[in-house]
């Protein structure tokens, strides 16, 4: 069944133009799976960021295993500009099941320790069904906690809003394969020569 809802957002302009201006003021932690995380409100009800996604920022060998995630909230993402991929993974437990589950440390409290947060193995094999989707700007989806999913790159630039609603202590979880063991999120160091021409791109194709 789809869990994935999209609509129409009929503030999209005023959204790209507040972020516009929000973006030379924001601090920028980089997650290997290709984006930029700004926060824009924090340690609140609703959590909101900033995220600048490229293909320049995907760390090497994550879109093969590490990126299928699940989130200890409920997501909206509100599309400023460019396209995002959206795909739901759905996992059913199999005998033959070539797919685990584990917990890692969530991204600030693994920040205490370079990143290098402690992961948990869960139990279980599982086997997967997907279904994709692409976002395209001036769209808002929505998607619930507890649930899996990764972000496909769609090639070139894209900033979302993301507001995280209703979030939990319940630990995050990432889906890998058996036979190759995760990338890490983070426990690396942004390399600015990348990432500060992707925030230009970034404003760049937001002022459009």
């Amino acid at each position: 069944m789809q869990l994935t809802t999209i609509e129409s957002n009929r503030t999209s302009d005023a959204m790209k133009a507040m972020v516009l201006a929000l973006i030379p003021h924001l601090t920028w932690r980089h997650h290997g799976i290709g984006v930029l995380q700004g926060y824009v409100v924090e340690d609140a009800e609703p959590e909101v960021r900033i995220h600048i996604w490229h293909d320049r920022l995907l760390k090497p060998g994550m879109d093969e295993s590490g990126d299928i995630h699940d989130h200890r909230f409920r997501l909206v993402s509100h599309v400023l500009c460019g396209a995002i991929g959206h795909e739901e993974i759905i996992p059913y437990e199999a005998d033959d099941g070539v797919w685990a589950m584990l917990k890692p440390t969530h991204a600030r409290a693994a920040k205490e320790n370079a990143y290098h947060g402690p992961t948990e193995p869960l139990e279980g094999r599982f086997n997967i069904k997907r279904i994709p989707f692409v976002i395209p700007s001036g769209y808002t989806y929505y998607f619930p906690a507890g649930r899996f999913h990764r972000s496909p790159l769609s090639g070139g630039v894209a900033v979302t809003c993301v507001v995280k609603q209703e979030q939990s202590d319940t630990p995050a979880r990432i889906l890998y394969p058996v036979a190759k063991p995760p990338v890490m999120a983070f426990g690396h160091e942004m390399q600015w020569s990348v990432i500060g021409p992707v925030i230009q791109e970034a404003r760049e194709a937001l002022a459009k």
